[in-house]
């Protein structure tokens, strides 16, 4: 879901629309590998406050369609004179039992960010990652650039940081970076990304799987 920096000039409401062939967090697949669809609603007030919210749906592997997940964030963004600007937000995500009928998770996150030019960072906090006890840090630096007209070029590198860990369980620093490439033709967006990370791998649908994935994508703005 795309994060507005910086308050508009004016308060600002959009909405859009995706299907991507896996929905990928952080270096590992959401989705179990599966297609999605995505709905995206985006409000930038004036005043610099946003609050976005997010619903997915995954193909099951029948080809039926089912839920996937929800997400709500809201926060505060302002440009500074220097022309960086700040971002202070908190953000909720709540996923069902994936395709082979695991139990679900919900987590929730504060964080803090600044962005310049092309490249943004951010560091999230969570006090319960989708476990009761396990607090963590996620720290991530992006950058996004427009090498040509209508041409995008995306860039992602995070760390995941355990702080406290349930009793009787063992997590590691994660790492994952992604790289991504789209093209525009008015409201249709055209996207394909390249993802992998470590030193984990992925599990799902009763299988262990390397987190290197090509993801391809449409996404259309209301």
């Amino acid at each position: 879901m795309a994060v507005s920096w910086a308050g508009p000039a004016q308060a600002e409401v959009g909405a859009t629309v995706s299907a991507f062939s896996d929905l990928r967090f952080r270096g590992i697949s959401l989705s179990e590998g599966r297609p999605v669809g995505i709905f995206d609603f985006a409000y930038d007030d004036a005043s610099g406050v946003y609050a976005e919210a997010s619903a997915s749906g995954v193909l099951r592997s029948g080809g039926e369609p089912a839920p996937l997940g929800i997400q709500f964030s809201g926060g505060y963004a302002r440009r500074l004179k220097s022309g960086t600007s700040i971002d202070l937000g908190m953000t909720h995500s709540s996923y069902s039992r994936y395709s082979n009928g695991q139990r679900g998770r919900a987590y929730t996150e504060v964080y803090a960010g600044l962005a310049h030019g092309a490249l943004s960072s951010r560091i999230f906090f969570s006090p319960r990652y989708s476990v009761s006890g396990r607090w963590t840090a996620y720290g991530e630096l992006n950058g996004n650039f427009s090498p040509a007209t209508n041409w995008g070029l995306n860039t992602h590198i995070g760390m995941l940081v355990p702080l406290r860990t349930p009793s009787g369980q063992s997590y590691r620093t994660d790492f994952d970076w992604r790289v991504g490439v789209s093209r525009t033709f008015g409201r249709l967006s055209l996207q394909a990304a390249w993802s992998d990370g470590g030193p984990g791998k992925d599990r799902y649908a009763g299988r262990v799987h390397g987190r290197s994935a090509l993801v391809l994508g449409a996404s259309w703005a209301l």
